[in-house]
């Protein structure tokens, strides 16, 4: 578990044969990457993971699903101020999720994807910072809606 390399001493007489680089920076990345692997491969939904083997393109399709519908519907806030749960390409996300298109295919589309979102929000007229005052006003009120009506 030591980052550490071990040395022991060399009489003062004797001729240097070597010279010893540690990167103990580096090697500490290492091993605490490694060491996170191995606890991802330990802790990993099985089934999700079998999916991504089985379709054979070697990337976590259901977060890749999950990545495009979340930029779409950050895209419909920005341009129509609204939270679309129902999803118009239902087919082309499951078919994204059952791994029907090649990686780099996808990560293409969601470049684009990303863009056409960041350029929406540049031109979109909603403020930059909710408004704290109505959110704590809106919050007091639904709570003491409910707990009135529970009595």
């Amino acid at each position: 578990m030591s980052n550490d390399v071990s040395l022991s001493s060399i009489p003062k007489p004797e001729q240097q044969i070597a010279l010893l680089y540690f990167n103990k920076e580096g090697y500490s990345k290492y091993c605490k990457d490694y060491k996170e692997y191995w606890e991802w491969v330990s802790n990993r939904n099985e089934s999700r993971y079998e999916n991504t083997k089985n379709h054979g393109k070697n990337y976590d399709a259901k977060n890749m699903m999950h990545t495009f519908r979340l930029l779409e519907m950050a895209t419909e806030i920005a341009t129509q101020k609204t939270i679309n749960v129902k999803r118009p390409n239902r087919d082309f996300l499951l078919n994204i999720k059952k791994g029907k298109f090649e990686y780099q295919e996808l990560l293409g589309l969601a470049n684009d994807l990303q863009l056409k979102m960041e350029k929406a929000f540049e031109q979109s007229d909603l403020q930059d910072k909710p408004d704290r005052e109505m959110i704590n006003k809106l919050t007091f009120d639904i709570r003491n809606k409910f707990y009135n009506i529970k009595k």
